[in-house]
């Protein structure tokens, strides 16, 4: 070889060395195809409360449908009026993380923090169902209003149990919110729990403990470990759990999830809740959220 051609090689070695290594294409959920997704959806509205009053908190759940595009990598929620959809060229790598892929919709300024499937999820590790939390740019009198949507592969109805039961651990992730002047009143809500559903009796057993940290310093609010229970609906894949309790003083604490199982063998559940606590007929605060979760 000449020594031109050698200095030609180490030349483009170099610069081959030097040069930055290409971005990695998120693909937070590799097991879903393209298509329609029916999905439960967790919202939490707050308005502000010169034009709402002092209840100008609103938590509640709804069905919706999530569209996925395997090919751009394109997620499509609706708000109600219109679609925002965000896409794999949307994707903001300085937010996300082995737990969670962010987006920012260009169109809307609306953002989308999406739960990574996979075993090497940090938080937890799944593989047919995940959330994402998407936040669109509040409307006036609106002051917040996070949307925490469920979806993935539901279990077809056929391969639901009849008997037998089954125990699931879950994790919770949503928005907090305490009535009245909005501002330094926002909680982010974290908590574990576990659902056991017996299929013999169609029945669900709940055991869930939510925590409210505050956005603006720190402070937390312990709700506790609450229980109850509800139903399996096998044709439809579902299920509902509620728990209600009474503080010494009167408070009163409504946890309510509804959802469906994931999996060809319901090895996953998910699904959306809201939580309120009253006093008399005054609503003291209210979130919403998503929880998800696996098989023992």
């Amino acid at each position: 070889m000449s020594i031109r051609a050698n200095a030609l090689l180490v030349s483009i070695a170099v610069g081959l060395a030097a040069a930055p290594a290409l971005a990695v294409t998120p693909n937070p959920t590799p097991n879903l195809k393209t298509g329609d997704y029916q999905a439960k959806w967790g919202i939490l509205s707050v308005g502000n409360p010169t034009v709402y009053g002092r209840n100008n908190v609103s938590a509640n759940v709804y069905p919706t449908t999530v569209h996925y595009d395997a090919t751009s990598g394109t997620y499509v929620v609706n708000d109600g009026q219109q679609n925002i959809s965000f896409s794999r060229t949307e994707y903001v790598a300085a937010k996300s993380s082995a737990a969670y892929t962010y987006y920012r919709d260009t169109a809307t300024g609306a953002t989308l923090k999406l739960l990574n499937q996979g075993a090497t999820n940090p938080v937890i590790a799944l593989t047919y169902v995940t959330y994402g939390k998407w936040t669109p740019v509040p409307q006036a009198p609106v002051v917040l209003n996070d949307n925490y949507v469920v979806f993935g592969s539901i279990t077809p109805a056929s391969a639901v149990p009849r008997s037998g039961s089954a125990n699931y651990n879950f994790i919770l992730d949503g928005t907090w919110q305490q009535t009245g002047s909005p501002s330094g009143k926002t909680y982010s809500m974290a908590g574990n729990g576990r659902l056991v559903a017996d299929f013999s009796s169609a029945t669900m057993g709940l055991t869930v403990t939510p925590v409210a940290t505050n956005l603006t310093n720190g402070s937390t609010i312990q709700f506790g470990t609450l229980t109850g229970g509800g139903f399996i609906d096998a044709s439809t894949s579902s299920w509902n759990a509620t728990s209600r309790s009474r503080a010494a003083d009167g408070t009163k604490t409504l946890f309510s999830a509804n959802g469906n199982f994931f999996g060809p063998q319901v090895q996953e559940i998910g699904g959306a809740f809201t939580l309120t606590r009253t006093l008399g007929t005054q609503e003291i605060g209210a979130g919403a959220g998503a929880i998800v979760g696996k098989k023992n």
